[in-house]
This record gives C-alpha cells, sequence and structure tokens, in this order.
C-alpha cells in the first residue's frame, strides 16, 4: 500500500502497434509506433513491437498513479536502443557511457516540441530500470511545460519508477555516504539550480527520492507536483506552509530525519516488495 492518491498494478488495455519502414543502415529494420511513442530498434518486429507495448504501459502506470487519468502529448516519444556503449555515447557524446539512459526534452512557448529517450542495449537494466526512469522525466514535461520541473523532484519522482533493488541500492549509498559526512538536507536540495557540488551525486540522488518520499507521505502526487509549482513560483517556504501545513522548514526536518530512518519510501517503488529491502536508512548517522 503507498501513500494516499498511490496506487501500483492493475490491467491495462491492450495498445495497438504498427510498424513503418527505418531507414537504418542495417537494411532489415523497422519502427513500432504506438499512440505515445516511436520505437527504433535493431532487432525482429516481435521484440520491437514489445518494446512499444511495454513503453506504453509504463506510461500508463505513470498516469494512473500521478494524474489519476491519461494526459494528451503534443508529441510522440522516440525510443532509440542503441546497440552498444559505442553507438550510445557517438550520439550523446563523452561521459554518456557512465549511463544507461538518457532522456531530451524540447519546450517551445510551454507546449513539448520533443521528446527523445537514448538507451543502451548491452546495458543489464536498460529495460527494467533505466526504460520506466526516462518515461517518466517524459511524462512530467507535459505538466512542467510552462514551470520547469526541478532537478530534486524531477529525478526523485523518475527513482519511484525503479525496481526495490535499485531503490534499496540508493539507500544503501546514501547511508554510507551520511556516515562519512556528506549530506544536504531538504532545504538546500530545493534550491540546487546547477545540480550538487562534485562528488555529492550520490547524496543528491538518495535525498531527493526520499524528499519526494516524505512528501507523498504527507499528502497525494497531486500535492506534491503543486508544491513543485507553487515552489517554484513563490518560493518553497510559502509552498510548504500552504500545500502541507508546515509551518517552518525546523518542523519539516524533524519529520524528514524520522522518515529517513523508517521504511516507509520502499512502499513507493514501482513494484510490489514482499521482504523488507533495508532495516534501517539514517541521513543523520555520523
Amino acid at each position: 500500500v503507498g501513500s494516499p492518491g498511490i496506487t501500483f498494478g492493475g490491467e491495462l488495455s491492450d495498445h495497438p502497434i504498427s510498424m513503418v519502414p527505418s531507414n537504418c543502415r542495417c537494411g532489415r529494420c523497422q519502427i513500432a509506433e504506438s499512440k505515445h511513442f516511436r520505437v527504433h530498434f535493431c532487432s525482429s518486429t516481435e521484440e520491437v513491437s514489445k518494446l512499444a507495448t511495454d513503453c506504453e504501459k509504463h506510461l500508463s502506470h505513470f498516469h494512473e498513479q500521478w494524474f489519476g487519468k491519461a494526459e494528451p502529448w503534443t508529441i510522440r516519444c522516440d525510443i532509440v536502443v542503441h546497440p552498444n556503449v559505442a553507438s550510445y555515447r557517438g550520439y550523446l557524446g563523452p561521459g554518456s557511457e557512465r549511463t544507461s539512459g538518457c532522456s531530451t526534452i524540447g519546450i517551445d512557448k510551454g507546449k513539448v516540441t520533443q521528446r527523445r529517450i537514448d538507451l543502451r542495449r548491452d546495458a543489464v537494466d536498460w529495460k527494467s530500470e533505466s526504460l520506466p526512469h526516462e518515461i517518466t522525466h517524459v511524462a512530467l514535461a507535459e505538466r512542467f511545460s510552462t514551470t520547469r520541473i526541478p532537478a530534486w523532484a524531477d529525478e526523485g519522482i523518475a527513482m519511484l519508477a525503479e525496481s526495490p533493488e535499485k531503490l534499496q541500492t540508493r539507500l544503501l549509498e546514501l547511508r554510507r555516504l551520511n556516515q562519512q559526512g556528506h549530506s544536504i538536507g531538504p532545504r538546500k536540495l530545493v534550491d540546487l539550480r546547477n545540480g550538487p557540488a562534485p562528488g555529492m551525486w550520490g547524496v543528491f540522488y538518495g535525498e531527493a527520492v526520499l524528499f519526494t518520499g516524505l512528501l507523498l507521505d504527507k499528502g497525494t502526487p497531486e500535492d506534491l507536483l503543486t508544491f513543485i509549482e507553487l515552489g517554484e513560483k513563490k518560493g518553497y517556504s510559502e509552498a510548504l506552509r500552504k500545500v502541507y501545513g508546515v509551518s517552518s522548514w525546523q518542523v519539516l526536518e524533524a519529520d524528514w530525519n524520522d522518515y529517513a530512518v523508517s521504511d516507509r519510501i520502499r512502499r513507493l517503488s514501482g513494484h510490489h516488495v514482499r521482504e523488507p529491502l533495508i532495516e534501517q536508512v539514517s541521513i543523520t548517522d555520523p
């Protein structure tokens, strides 16, 4: 069971897929087109079609959990599956080889003008982890086409689409870094505009998903989205008071510390958890 307003699982309707010719140099590929996606993948027709169906399922889950209904898109998302890291890096540039998925989003005059997800087929978890994570990014773009979603929220929400095992890994890494004296805290987290300092990305990701979980624990997904929008326009102190009735950051810090040492966040991960993943995760350990 998740926070109020969040449900997981449920039946999904079939998504019609059409196959169209590709201009891929291999000369044998087709592109799978669905309602929201266009999949470019050098593989069998069956596998390409299945990937398009999986994309639609991930998007349906996102819409159900966060909006309660399907939201119309202004433009399809291109899903490009690269055969190896060399192809992936060749398109995205140096440094991208450290990742297995990347989203590109174009916004102009309040409308989404481009959606693209690049994935590495040679990465072990590209389907189970990177795909739902990146689909979350491109799906959030429709809601935040006029007010840009901050990195902590964009990543925090996307990480909840990953598996409980991946969430466990992130939280244990955060605990290790906290024990070394590295932390950011929610007050500073919401003010980061250009990402954290070098060497602090592990803390940033861990605390972003924790803060997202804490806010979902206090309200609904719509409350969180409203908090982000109001925070970006009026400041997060005002957003805390108006959306959650929290009078100050000091009050929130106490809730944050309690939440961090509980296991409540794992109930929000994208898959059912049968066994406890962590006994305790603390962000305040010396």
